[in-house]
């Protein structure tokens, strides 16, 4: 059965206005389903001024007429930011008879009520990872492990071409073991499985 279908996604630079990939990909998967699509609507990311918010996913909710299913790229992408959002922006979609699929994740909401439950999941770690950016954005810190210095990493790799161990060069150099296998993978000695 064919469906009806509109695309709706957030590209996160409004640089990437020409032929953006995301979308291209949403509208490969969807063709590649056997499903029409009707529209294709686009929102930008937080750089947009707030008065041009959700323009695109306004005018979604207003084509609803003669659509079967919305299509999104991933849970991140629907508006709002609580549970509470999301469940009315389905019982919206719901009076209308239309049906949410999330591609990344692969929930569709036409297969039963446990669709429900995974969207909801995913919706909330979506919402939770995008907080997080934020607030690390904010900050003037730099978040995760220290740089190696440049003369450091040098001392390792000849350390590593003189046949040192992974383990060994890390306590003799006072780094992780991650960091020398990183220097290692680098060099090209070792690849990412072996490690």
């Amino acid at each position: 059965m064919h469906q009806h279908v509109v695309i709706y996604t957030i590209l996160r630079s409004v640089s990437t206005d020409t032929s953006p990939e995301p979308l291209e990909h949403l509208r490969q998967a969807v063709e590649d389903r056997g499903d029409a699509i009707v529209g294709t609507f686009v929102d930008y990311g937080p750089e947009v001024r707030l008065r041009q918010r959700n323009i695109g996913w306004k005018t979604v909710l207003e084509s609803l007429g003669g659509v079967d299913q919305v299509v999104v790229a991933t849970a991140g992408d629907l508006p709002g930011r609580t549970v509470k959002d999301l469940l009315r922006l389905l019982s919206t979609l719901r009076d209308q008879g239309v049906s949410l699929f999330l591609h990344n994740e692969g929930i569709d909401t036409s297969n039963g009520s446990a669709a429900f439950l995974d969207l909801i999941t995913a919706y909330r770690a979506a919402k939770l990872s995008q907080a997080i950016r934020r607030g690390i954005a904010k900050t003037d810190k730099r978040v995760g492990r220290p740089a190696i210095p440049q003369a450091l990493v040098a001392r390792i790799q000849r350390s590593l071409a003189e046949g040192g161990g992974i383990r060994p060069t890390a306590r003799r150099f006072h780094v992780s073991p991650g960091s020398v296998v990183n220097i290692c993978r680098s060099m090209g000695q070792i690849d990412a499985e072996a490690a």
